[in-house]
């Protein structure tokens, strides 16, 4: 259910080289506090202060920057129809279209063009009222779109599957009922034969991972067939890997934590087999990576941010054999004090998964990085997205290529303007996609704050981008 804002904003305590960094520190008691659905908002409730603070811009390109193709501002506050914080940003694309979905809006974008073609609240789409926490994934391999939301009361799930490639031809609804109650934080994927939402299970599960398989042909012809199940005890769900180009089925994939939202200096990474049936087979490996924990704060001119919730992955891309995802976390180059973006690439393609790469996005001393996406193109390339804040940078949104040579060429695509004063939550999601048309230009959707943060909040922004050249050096 919705709650009502009725106090003010809490301040949580709490050029980009690529860096290695040998991490160490103690694991802090872990944390069940559910994301659950958006929050209503007051503005009338939040004051300016008493000065305002002088607009700062993000530091310019590094590394040459990437090259924008297409860049656009998605729905904001005010657009979302909905008056509740924050807005969950999420985008997916095709061939020709661009959708994207917050609380409790749905938006269609002619890809090339931002023009709007649709626009909609959710209630209209799922023919009821949402609870929000919606999420859009486009599955390449069946030419469909998949949005997944908080059913009316939120004790259950919404699922719409495109009757074609285009989102525009309208979409079969669905409800998931029997999932356990409030399954908080969805996420969808999808293979060649299942679609996947996981959550987490603030019913009958005391907060664990749960996972919902469905029927991908069944769900293609009009008729739903799931099945719920409970892998290992997990928290702040585990994203099921957007499955590109997969021709086999019989396998999905999961990346998330070793367990926990509070750190470790292990992945996880799943591996769930007889997944359409009640006894579905899950194969654990735990990967070794450097130290991470759950960050302590985040700046902005004039303040702080609030750095809930961090640590968790919130997508995973599966391209040619290997998984990427990353998540925002702490590491001890600055004593695990500041969110940094943590991203990884793994081996599945045959025999136990093994770790490929791991890096940081760090700006620099006292810069959080929150919120950050990954996907892979065609060459192993990595395209990435993040919200950037620190004493001198309003939240802002910035992309970036990390070439196979470790190079790092990084562009800020819309800067902040303002101070950040519902900082209770900094979001849920951001995403970085492939365009299928190419296999080689990266779209991403994330935040940013616009000139009034007191208003003018949760900004959303859709950036397509590729490499400006080869680079030949590492930086």
């Amino acid at each position: 259910m919705k709650i009502r804002v009725m106090v003010a904003a809490l301040g949580f305590v709490g050029g980009l080289p690529l860096i290695s960094t040998n991490l160490f520190a103690q694991e802090v008691p872990p944390t069940r506090v559910p994301v659950g659905p958006p929050v209503l908002f007051s503005p009338q409730i939040y004051s300016l202060p008493h000065a305002a603070v002088p607009a700062v811009r993000p530091q310019s390109a590094a590394n040459g920057g990437v090259q924008i193709s297409f860049s656009y501002d998605g729905i904001d506050f005010n657009d979302s129809n909905c008056d509740c914080l924050p807005p969950d940003t999420n985008a997916a694309v095709s061939n020709s279209f661009v959708v994207e979905t917050v609380n409790v809006q749905l938006r269609v974008f002619g890809k090339n063009t931002g023009i709007v073609l649709l626009d909609e609240p959710l209630a209209t789409l799922f023919g009821a009222p949402s609870g929000g926490d919606p999420y859009v994934v486009y599955d390449d391999i069946a030419d469909r779109w998949y949005i997944s939301a908080f059913d009316s009361n939120n004790s259950g799930l919404f699922l719409a599957v495109s009757a074609d490639g285009n989102p525009l031809h309208g979409f079969q609804t669905f409800h998931l009922t029997n999932v356990g109650g409030l399954p908080d934080y969805a996420k969808p994927g999808f293979n060649e034969d299942a679609i996947f939402i996981s959550y987490n299970d603030f019913g009958s599960s005391g907060a664990d991972a749960a996972i919902a398989s469905i029927d991908k042909a069944a769900a293609l012809s009009g008729t739903l067939t799931y099945f719920v199940s409970n892998p290992k005890s997990q928290f702040r769900a585990m994203p099921p890997a957007q499955m590109h180009g997969d021709n086999k089925g019989g396998v999905e994939w999961f990346v998330s934590t070793d367990g926990t939202d509070a750190g470790g200096n292990t992945i996880r990474v799943t591996e769930m087999t007889n997944y359409l049936s009640n006894t579905p087979n899950f194969t654990y490996t735990s990967l070794p990576v450097t130290q991470y924990q759950y960050a302590q704060k985040a700046d902005q001119p004039g303040g702080d941010i609030t750095v809930f919730p961090n640590t968790t992955t919130t997508q995973v891309h599966y391209h040619l054999g290997r998984l990427v995802t990353a998540m925002a976390s702490a590491t001890a180059s600055d004593g695990f004090v500041y969110p940094k973006g943590l991203y990884y690439q793994i081996n599945v393609n045959g025999g136990r998964p093994r770790l490929l790469k791991q890096g940081v996005i760090d700006p620099g001393p006292g810069v959080a990085v929150q919120m950050p996406s990954v996907v892979e193109d065609q060459q192993g390339n990595l395209g990435v997205t993040w919200m950037e804040s620190s004493s001198s940078e309003y939240l802002s949104m910035w992309v970036g290529n990390l070439y196979t040579n470790g190079t790092f060429s990084t562009q800020p695509v819309a800067p902040g303007g303002g101070f950040f004063f519902v900082s209770f939550r900094i979001g849920d999601y951001s995403t970085a996609v492939l365009d299928p048309s190419d296999n080689r230009t990266f779209w991403a959707a994330n935040e940013y704050i616009g000139p009034n943060g007191g208003s003018d909040i949760w900004r959303t922004h859709i950036t397509s981008f590729s490499a400006k050249r080869v680079p030949q050096h590492r930086r």
